[in-house]
């Protein structure tokens, strides 16, 4: 059966640490998704039935690896940078800015790339030991050059000192271990003469996505007038990519829709994507062509529950590639394991070697330490399906048959109460070490873990029923964009605030109601006199990594047909703007993020954050309630 019968999707933002950014593909024009507007594709019921999809049978081994290596390596590898973004000082439009190294250096590194210590064979052995079920990395990036020995462009691997087909090593080695393989491929490319997906004299450029309009006297938008001699270069590269290399598993595009930054007929997606599961049949394809795709690509974080396939990309250090950073813990590697996979997703973790093709030592010790823990408990999250019950604050679950796992990452928990399912549970056995105890009827399950044992990153529970699994059981995590805890927790519990001028009905011993619950049933809040820009500014007490502010307004304020901003800083006297809304509001949610390697990452060095009325009339603030959301630095 076609996977392209999926409706509207049920979604829950999951429980573990990562940071915001993604792309999802929804059937309709309606979803509960709490995610950022440019973050979801939406397409018509005629376009998503157009489409083309592998099968459920061809998805069966994608949905059960759960895990997987991205291996990130290229020319900025060089001077430790992430690719492309870090280095290429020129970004092709729609791309904008610019990076660090201007284009006559960069493009000289192939010069010195000599990959003396690069070892395909070890690079899968490392993946098999970690526990990952397949491999994707980097045949070309949007520094435009290729890691394969291509015949349609002389800016290529085999023209280095290397002088080797880095790609065909990789898939070699993949096939012979029995590893899937999968080809990363970005459409982007910064270094190709002919490459221009819009005529950038027909548009505008502006800071909001798409990034660009058509200037006010164009109709449409067309690409460049060398952009259709790209396009052939294109189709041509693909094919030589799926007819040269054996057997490929997976083909991972990367121009995401991104609320219209790039739009499939920039790329002929449909017969692009249609060649290549003629030339390699059984191939699963990632949403980043602007069609619908067979999975989901979240980046940087962990997705949200959907049946729907879906995959996380997210980084071991701080940047895809080597960049001489500490890994992430074992601890937190292992919990965004089980995130995914109790979200009924994958996680693809990304790294990269030195210059030299060796990986740096405690990143691949890191990983063997996750592989050892996936050896003991992988029958868990591996040939599973994330449920029966949604996950939740307390962690989540997966299941396959007549077993289920529990996965708490709340460790402090005594005792957890879950919804009843519909079969009785025989036994209940504690992986991890411990004993549990539990009551069942029909409307729950509560559990006893008192003596269980608490030293292990998660505790994970088998359990063992009496039928066959089927079904989701219980209520979904609240829709609040904050509710995933890639945002941190609520830092502003013992915040202060002042005002622009105070009502006379405002007492600052009432202050820190402000950042509670307890004005919600109340008519009192917290306003300003009615003046111009009025303001509240908000004081952490020290600097915060800020992820979130989360803002309510007093309801009959909704008749106010004002404007206004959010601001951060550090020292409360040089701000820099976070967000515009024009029109009151009652509920305002406002990530803080930055622009990483062309990614939003949530989370800014911030102790004071502004709101403030920027209509030109005199009016008051009357809030509510303002929660700010974040972690400590160091974190």
């Amino acid at each position: 059966m076609i996977l392209k019968h999926l409706n509207l999707l049920t979604l829950v933002i999951l429980f573990c640490a990562g940071n915001i950014h993604a792309q999802w593909s929804i059937k309709g024009t309606k979803t509960d998704k709490n995610a950022r507007w440019n973050h979801i594709q939406f397409f018509s019921d005629k376009d998503w039935n157009s489409s083309n999809f592998a099968s459920e049978k061809d998805m069966k081994w994608f949905n059960d690896a759960r895990y997987g290596m991205f291996i990130h390596f290229g020319l900025s590898t060089y001077i430790k940078k992430d690719l492309s973004w870090g280095m290429c000082y020129t970004r092709k439009a729609p791309d904008g800015g610019h990076g660090p190294i201007a284009d006559s250096v960069w493009v000289t590194y192939p010069e010195q790339f000599e990959f003396k210590n690069f070892d395909a064979k070890k690079w899968v052995q490392i993946a098999k030991d970690a526990g990952m079920k397949y491999i994707v990395t980097i045949a070309k990036h949007h520094d435009g050059f290729h890691m394969w020995d291509t015949k349609y462009s002389d800016f290529k691997v085999t023209n280095t000192p290397f002088g080797r087909d880095y790609l065909k090593e990789i898939a070699d080695a993949c096939h012979e271990a029995n590893m899937k393989f999968g080809i990363y491929y970005s459409q982007r490319d910064w270094y190709h003469p002919d490459y221009a997906p819009i005529d950038t004299s027909l548009v505008v450029r502006q800071n909001e996505a798409p990034y660009y309009r058509p200037k006010p006297e164009v109709d449409k938008v067309l690409p460049g007038p060398t952009h259709e001699k790209y396009k052939e270069y294109q189709f041509n590269v693909v094919r030589e990519l799926c007819t040269n290399y054996g057997k490929v598993d997976v083909f991972w595009f990367d121009a995401s829709w991104w609320g219209g930054m790039f739009t499939a007929d920039m790329w002929d997606s449909e017969a692009l994507t249609r060649m290549i599961r003629e030339l390699q049949p059984g191939i699963i394809i990632n949403n980043r062509a602007s069609i619908p795709g067979d999975f989901d690509t979240p980046e940087q974080k962990i997705g949200m529950y959907q049946e729907r396939p879906w995959e996380s990309c997210i980084t071991l250090t701080h940047s895809w590639s080597y960049s001489d950073t500490p890994p992430k813990s074992k601890e937190n590697i292992i919990k965004m394991i089980t995130s995914t996979a109790c979200g009924n997703g994958n996680m693809l973790l990304s790294w990269g070697s030195k210059w030299d093709g060796a990986f740096d030592q405690d990143e691949v010790e890191r990983l063997e330490e996750v592989g050892k823990w996936m050896k003991s408990y992988g029958q868990s999250i591996y040939n599973t399906k994330g449920g029966p019950w949604y996950p939740q604050k307390w962690g989540g679950s997966t299941y396959q048959n007549k077993t289920i796992y529990l996965h708490i990452t709340n460790k402090s928990l005594n005792s957890l109460k879950l919804p009843g399912i519909a079969s009785k549970i025989k036994k209940a056995k504690v992986l991890t070490g411990g004993e549990i105890s539990f009551t069942q009827n029909k409307s729950e399950i509560v559990f006893n873990l008192s003596e269980v044992n608490k030293t292990e990153e998660t505790i994970i529970i088998e359990l063992t029923c009496k039928k066959t699994i089927t079904g989701m059981f219980g209520s979904e995590l609240s829709n609040s964009l904050f509710s995933d805890p890639s945002y941190g927790n609520i830092i502003s519990n013992n915040a202060t605030f002042t005002l622009s001028s105070q009502s006379d009905e405002d007492d600052s011993k009432f202050h820190s109601l402000l950042f509670s619950n307890k004005l919600f049933n109340s008519p009192f809040a917290f306003h300003t006199k009615e003046e111009k820009e009025s303001y509240t500014v908000v004081d952490l007490g020290k600097n915060y990594t800020v992820k979130g502010v989360d803002i309510f307004n007093q309801k009959h304020y909704l008749t106010k047909d004002l404007n206004f901003s959010v601001l951060i800083s550090k020292d409360g006297n040089n701000w820099k703007k976070v967000e515009d809304k024009k029109g009151s509001f009652y509920h305002w949610e406002v990530p803080v993020t930055q622009f990483n390697a062309g990614i939003e990452l949530p989370g800014v060095e911030t102790r004071f954050i502004k709101i403030v009325v920027t209509s030109s009339n005199p009016a008051a603030l009357h809030l509510k309630k303002i929660q700010v959301y974040g972690t400590d630095i160091d974190n």
